[in-house]
Order: C-alpha cells, then structure tokens, then sequence
C-alpha cells in the first residue's frame, strides 16, 4: 500500500480502506453497506416456458413493419 501512485497513505489500515470502499459503494448503489452485492439472486421478468416473442412489432409477410 506504500508503493509510488498509490491513492491511499501509508499507515492507513486496510480494514479502513474496505470501509471507506464500502461507503462509496454503497452511496453510489453498487453495493450494500456491507459491501454485499446489490443483485438479486432471482432473475425475474424471463418467461423460461412457450415460445419467446423476439420481435413483438407488427410485420407483414414480407418483414416490413407495418404502419
């Protein structure tokens, strides 16, 4: 942590570094303030069953979009 261009100063501990991590995480919504992931675990809005709807706009026959 001492090296040349390191944004942290000597002596800092590295316990204080991952909190002042955490907390900019954390207010910039990546993160919990613990440092969890914010992601749910669950995908939702996928419909895994029946036939996928790639294109939902209107075409005719020949793939043209229709007015």
């Amino acid at each position: 942590m001492t090296g040349p261009g390191e944004l942290v100063p000597p002596g800092v501990s590295e316990s204080d570094v991952r909190d002042e991590v955490n907390r900019r995480t954390a207010r910039a919504g990546y993160t919990t303030r613990n440092g969890e992931c914010r992601a749910r675990t669950r995908i939702q809005g996928l419909c895994n069953w029946g036939e996928s709807k790639l294109n939902v706009w209107p075409r005719d026959e020949n793939g043209n979009l229709i007015p």
